[in-house]
């Protein structure tokens, strides 16, 4: 496991694996902002090669308090895998935003 901290004021960055790095905080957490791969493999890079799973949102839903919420970006043609994987791991979907605009070629 390659983990990197850095401490920030009150603030503790924590990089690396999120399966690997959360069973080893003692925090408990009221709030998740994540944004992870979208799932669209992106420019071929192998990280962006699927959306992540029960696993991934189970993870982190362990490590948060009762009626935690948590923000999740994702993409437009993979948000719903997404959502079904978060819900799947115990969180209730409550409400979806979108930023839409419309810029540049339309494409799919």
């Amino acid at each position: 496991m390659v983990e990197r901290m850095r401490q920030i004021g009150s603030v503790a960055i924590h990089q690396g694996d999120c399966l690997e790095v959360l069973p080893t905080l003692e925090e408990r957490f009221t709030g998740v902002l994540s944004d992870p791969p979208y799932g669209l493999f992106f420019m071929a890079k192998r990280w962006d090669k699927g959306v992540p799973g029960i696993p991934f949102w189970s993870a982190i839903r362990a490590r948060c308090l009762p009626g935690a919420y948590m923000l999740a970006f994702g993409g437009a043609r993979t948000y719903h895998r997404q959502t079904c994987a978060i819900e799947d791991s115990g969180w209730i979907i409550r409400d979806c935003l979108m930023w839409i605009y419309g810029s540049g070629f339309p494409k799919s």
